[in-house]
């Protein structure tokens, strides 16, 4: 969806709250935000939750404030539901430990689980620093431009770049252990 697009619906939304075109931006956001939020907690049900309350707080704000983008709003909305999230169970072990627990008897989805390479990549991924595994999924998975992913995380584009690359490299380094564990 082009960006004269998205920006036309946004002001639907705000102007005159406009479901059907809320209805578009949800549907262009959702896989997305899934993704992001599955990386990030214990169970896909946890997920699945968690991605509701995202797009609903996402609703209340463009309906009282102009947003100019879409993606940065929701993913800054789901960075605070994470922390919600975790703050109100009080989880004292890390995130990185939950996100190993994750992998542990619950379905992978089933975009990712269709072959044994993207199970591995999966598994390199969940063992990054969580910076660098959400500036890659950003980039990589849900196609964002650098723009886009230094408003979502409100951070520089270049701060971004850097962040890039080094996640790429500390990925290589990962996968080519994995391989020499074989």
């Amino acid at each position: 969806m082009s960006m004269q697009r998205q920006k036309f619906l946004l002001f639907r939304v705000h102007r005159f709250g406009d479901a059907h075109a809320y209805e578009e931006l949800y549907e262009l956001y959702l896989v997305r935000i899934r993704r992001y939020i599955y990386f990030k907690v214990p169970r896909s049900e946890d997920a699945d939750e968690l991605t509701s309350e995202v797009f609903l707080r996402g609703w209340e704000y463009m309906t009282s404030s102009r947003v100019d983008h879409a993606a940065a709003l929701y993913y800054r909305i789901a960075r605070n539901v994470i922390a919600d999230f975790y703050r109100k169970r009080k989880v004292t072990e890390p995130i990185e430990v939950a996100l190993h627990m994750s992998s542990e008897g619950h379905a992978i989805p089933e975009q990712i689980a269709k072959s044994e390479e993207q199970r591995i990549l999966l598994d390199t991924l969940k063992k990054l620093r969580e910076e660098y595994r959400d500036v890659l999924i950003m980039k990589y998975l849900d196609e964002m431009s650098t723009k886009e992913i230094s408003a979502a995380l409100e951070k520089t584009p270049n701060h971004i770049r850097v962040l890039l690359h080094r996640a790429k490299r500390a990925l290589r380094t990962l996968s080519e252990k994995q391989h020499s564990n074989k």
